[in-house]
C-alpha cells in the first residue's frame, strides 16, 4: 500500500479540504479521487500526490466522459 493525499481544489484555486487514504496503486487512487468529485461537487478538480511527488490530476470532466 502507498499513502496517497488527495487536494480539492476548487475553482478560486483554495484547497478548503484533503484527503489521506492508502491505496494499492494508482488506479485505485484515482478511483478515489473520483469519489471525492462525487462527495465534493464544489471542487473542480483533485490533485492527487503520492508522498511528496505530484501524480496527476483528476477533474469532473474527465469523469463525466468515462
Amino acid at each position: 500500500m502507498q499513502v496517497f493525499t488527495f487536494f480539492c481544489v476548487e475553482s478560486d484555486g483554495s484547497v478548503p479540504r484533503f484527503d489521506v487514504t492508502p491505496c494499492a496503486d494508482d488506479q485505485a487512487a484515482r478511483a478515489r479521487a473520483f469519489e471525492l468529485l462525487d462527495m465534493h461537487r464544489r471542487c473542480d478538480f483533485v490533485e492527487v500526490w503520492r508522498g511528496s511527488q505530484r501524480a496527476f490530476d483528476v477533474s469532473g470532466q474527465q469523469q463525466a466522459a468515462a
